[in-house]
């Protein structure tokens, strides 16, 4: 095996001159040239990686960024909603205040307590407001227009006024900023879903409110709430009287319950008389205006005299089982313009 390589090298205009180097010379040479060049590959690679990640360190801090700022603006109008929102919920504390029903329990759920609205009725479920999703709207033209509009922000942000509709999706980063374009679209278009509505109830119950605030005399006067605690033993009707078997009219209910429960007055109104009456026992009559008055029979204890004002909801007497009566129970009756009606239309709660 040959053990020296020689190289010549031949001038124009001189003697060649020749180098001899040993094998294992130039094969230590090539070895470290290859070696070099791997090294070289190496670095290059890890810092074309290196720009890679600062080019999207750089992007994210920009969206970021962007994504901070839009929070904001979102959380404006958030707050802006609430406040409309929190304006409605003092009227509707208002009204309840001036029908007289603010302090007065039920036996039956509220809405916060019935989170599925099984208590709206059909007729109010179809009028409720649904928001829709992204998918939804994919055929929107309000819709499109608005993520049109954030999409040309986002461009703007990364300087891609031209042609960003061709090449957004060329690169996953920038793919998944163009995404927050259909985001924030659908936010605004939801937000504009929900103003209009909400501004319009605000209207309405602002009407409401003038128009109850008119009527506030008559319905604190107007009987509303059950008188006492108990059960209905006779409906308002035709009966057969428990006392001459005979069948008559029965211009009231019959409300059974313990003696000593209070009776409450279902409005506001004066005491036309508070006494002894044949038949009912100790009796109270009510005078609430308007030609409506109310009758609370066979009382065991009366709290109230003539010519006294009354609120609804104040304790009037207790009941109990005097005059013709077949056990404690209340008679209660409703009379406009001095006819009997059904005390059953006049009880709300």
């Amino acid at each position: 095996m040959n053990r020296y390589y020689t190289i010549m090298i031949v001038p124009e205009r001189d003697h060649p001159k020749t180098f001899r180097i040993p094998r294992f010379v130039y094969k230590s040479l090539a070895f470290m040239f290859i070696l070099l060049f791997i090294v070289l590959g190496i670095l290059l690679y890890d810092y074309y990686q290196i720009v890679q990640q600062v080019y999207q360190n750089k992007h994210l801090t920009i969206e970021n960024r962007e994504l901070r700022e839009q929070v904001q603006v979102f959380q404006m109008k958030l707050n802006s909603l609430v406040k409309d929102i929190n304006r409605i919920k003092i009227f509707e504390k208002k009204l309840k205040v001036v029908t007289g029903l603010d302090n007065l329990g039920g036996s039956g759920k509220s809405l916060e307590e019935d989170p599925d609205l099984t208590l709206v009725p059909p007729e109010i479920k179809k009028d409720l407001i649904e928001l829709p999703s992204l998918e939804s709207l994919s055929k929107d033209d309000d819709f499109q227009k608005l993520r049109g509009l954030y999409e040309q922000k986002i461009a703007k942000i990364f300087g891609m006024e031209v042609g960003y509709t061709y090449t957004k999706n060329w690169l996953k980063l920038t793919q998944r900023s163009f995404q927050l374009a259909g985001e924030f679209g659908l936010f605004d278009y939801k937000y504009d879903a929900l103003k209009g509505p909400v501004r319009n109830l605000e209207v309405q119950i602002h009407s409401l409110d003038q128009f109850l605030l008119d009527k506030e005399s008559m319905l604190r006067s107007t009987p509303s709430i059950f008188p006492t605690r108990g059960w209905i033993t006779s409906y308002y009707g035709p009966r057969k009287s428990p006392h001459s078997g005979r069948k008559k009219m029965h211009e009231g209910l019959d409300i059974g319950g313990k003696t000593g429960t209070p009776i409450l007055a279902p409005a506001d109104g004066v005491i036309s008389f508070s006494g002894h009456k044949a038949g009912f026992g100790k009796f109270v009559q009510i005078d609430h205006g308007y030609g409506l008055e109310t009758i609370f029979g066979h009382a065991h204890k009366l709290f109230v005299r003539e010519g006294e004002k009354v609120k609804r909801g104040k304790t009037i007497a207790l009941l109990g089982s005097t005059g013709l009566s077949t056990g404690p129970h209340l008679h209660y009756e409703v009379r406009v313009n001095g006819i009997a009606v059904d005390p059953l239309y006049y009880i709300l709660d």
